[in-house]
């Protein structure tokens, strides 16, 4: 079929309306049973984005009720009704689409109840429209989404996507549903997992899912323009293109397109992609490329994350790859959205614990659905100011509010944890000594900080060579290493750690990831150097007031300790 002939349309109403997916139709509503018996509808990044949180296994969540006015979603009989306190099921349709390209989407839904949060995502959870209704009305939207191959987790070769999935959140009934393709602007988005199209557990609520802006800016966009979304957990400006992302996204462009490039999180990992070497000389043969096809680079500084010291003062640990990009926009005359400041004014304006709000519970660099929108909008703001948009009012603001901790599993369930999700110090499960750079470790894993790759020669006896190099650099990049760990320039980091030793590094990292209370009397025994350290691990519970605190201390009572804070 010609693209341009290609017109789906369907009307909801009625006993028959509640079609489920098959492949053979190619079009249908999805529900969790059918996603664990069809192939083709596992993987996320071709799909809706939406997956049933990991403990209820293959258990079917949703089902389809159709009613004379259309077709909404409802729980499955299995799921408990506590599962749904405060979160909520997605409605979700999918229908096959002839080729890849943009394509206009026209639905009307109705408000089954007064629905203060509707939300419509088309693709991958990408958010095209946020609004209030009222019990019983009616509402038109037209919005736009695009189909390109993508490159999935895992893999090494791009697969072709040719379906448009339709996802509502809220009281909502699908009503009617028109899909046809479209001419219109592009807007392609290059970068890691601040960026990218990220899934959301179900039952659904936007505090606790993860979500790049990437996939918030169409919510943001002015009619006619559509979001093409090539960012991907992980990568770096280097592995955007060894990985082959950049082979997908090429093809694409045509002379007028935007194409925004935001990368940095992941470079600062690796030595050969400093901000003044690697990643900046890769930045600027994307720009030369992008140019030479007709479109438009437009360079985003990193998104600041809601890092802080023990000492309230905030810690930019990504101010130099903001600056190379300013340096390398002057260079060569290419626009910068300075995401970096944007956030970090926000961040900092509210201070730590107020930013979470805007972040997955307990991490401290990836958004949730709130703090994606609230970037979204000031990359939308950017594009306005640098005239690549007709300037226009940003979306009204989406207030954070509860949940704002992760579901957690049932009592008593028996699903497998998915690999990553057990324990996160299995290999500290031992009586050997801890020594100071296991320490440092550690900590640095539990306080969920990111490894780095580049050392800068801190101490006499720790080498750029040594394979716990990058641990010693991130952990001063952190201020997680006391003077009274160092003497004469070194750190002796195979030397075994004290309990003392050990909590003037774990607790000022803990007092930089949340609020700490501690206990007004200094414990007996404790050296004055830390004596601090000590009241706040005696007052947070770590530690009894009459712990050995000059004994040496094992690689299983370190991580024990590490298994009690709570981020």
């Amino acid at each position: 079929m010609d693209m341009q002939d290609f017109l789906f349309e369907k009307l909801f109403a009625g006993p028959r309306a509640a079609e489920l997916y098959t492949d053979a139709a190619g079009c249908g509503f999805v529900t969790g049973a059918q996603r664990s018996a069809l192939p083709a509808l596992q993987p996320p990044e071709t799909n809706s984005g939406f997956l049933p949180a990991w403990w209820y296994g293959a258990q079917p969540l949703t089902r389809v009720e159709a009613t004379a006015d259309g077709c909404r979603t409802a729980p499955a009989a299995a799921l408990p009704a506590q599962a749904l306190r405060d979160r909520r099921l997605p409605l979700w349709y999918k229908a096959q689409v002839p080729q890849r390209g943009a394509y206009l989407v026209t639905l009307t839904l109705r408000a089954t109840a007064e629905e203060p949060e509707a939300l419509l995502f088309l693709g991958r959870r990408r958010l095209v429209w946020r609004g209030a209704l009222q019990a019983g009305e009616c509402r038109t939207l037209r919005a736009l989404t695009e189909v390109s191959p993508i490159v999935a987790r895992g893999q090494t070769a791009p697969i072709e996507d040719t379906s448009v999935d339709v996802t509502l959140v809220g009281a909502l009934s699908l009503c009617r549903l028109r899909i046809e393709p479209a001419a219109c602007r592009m807007i392609y988005i290059m970068g890691d997992s601040t960026v990218t199209d990220q899934s959301a557990d179900v039952p659904y609520a936007p505090g606790t899912s993860y979500c790049g802006w990437g996939q918030m800016l169409p919510a943001c966009l002015p009619g006619g323009v559509c979001v093409s979304n090539h960012a991907h957990s992980g990568l770096t400006t280097e592995s955007f293109r060894t990985e082959g992302h950049y082979a997908v996204l090429r093809p694409l462009l045509r002379p007028g397109d935007l194409c925004l490039m935001q990368f940095g999180h992941n470079d600062q990992k690796l030595p050969h992609l400093k901000a003044y070497e690697g990643y900046t000389r890769r930045l600027r043969d994307y720009i030369a490329e992008l140019r030479a096809l007709g479109a438009t680079p437009v360079l985003v500084t990193p998104l600041a994350r809601n890092s802080w010291c023990a000492d309230d003062q905030y810690n930019d640990l990504l101010a130099e790859y903001a600056a190379a990009c300013h340096d390398l926009g002057r260079e060569t005359d290419t626009p910068v959205i300075d995401l970096h400041a944007a956030s970090m004014a926000d961040i900092t304006g509210v201070g730590r614990e107020t930013a979470k709000q805007w972040f997955y519970p307990g991490d401290y660099t990836h958004t949730n659905d709130f703090g994606a929108y609230r970037m979204a909008c000031h990359v939308f703001e950017g594009l306005c100011g640098l005239k690549l948009l007709p300037g226009a009012l940003p979306p009204a603001p989406w207030a954070a509010h509860p949940p704002l901790q992760a579901a957690q599993p049932p009592a008593g369930c028996t699903v497998p944890l998915p690999e990553g999700l057990g324990d996160a110090y299995p290999d500290y499960d031992t009586d050997a000594p801890l020594t100071r750079v296991g320490a440092l470790e550690l900590v640095i894993r539990a306080m969920h900080l990111f490894p780095i790759n580049v050392y800068n020669d801190l101490y006499r006896d720790v080498l750029g060579h040594e394979t716990y190099a990058g641990t010693v650099q991130c952990a001063a990049q952190n201020a997680l290493i006391p003077p009274v760990l160092t003497t004469d320039g070194c750190l002796y980091p195979a030397r075994p750690i004290t309990l003392e030793e050990f909590v003037t590094v774990l607790m000022p990292a803990y007092a930089g990831r949340r609020t700490l209370g501690g206990t007004a009397r200094t414990p007996a025994g404790v050296a004055p150097v830390a004596e601090n350290a000590a009241r706040l691990a005696v007052g947070e519970g770590l530690l009894p007031p009459d712990a050995n605190w000059a004994a040496p201390l094992t690689r299983r009572q370190g991580a024990a300790l590490c298994r009690q804070v709570r981020i």
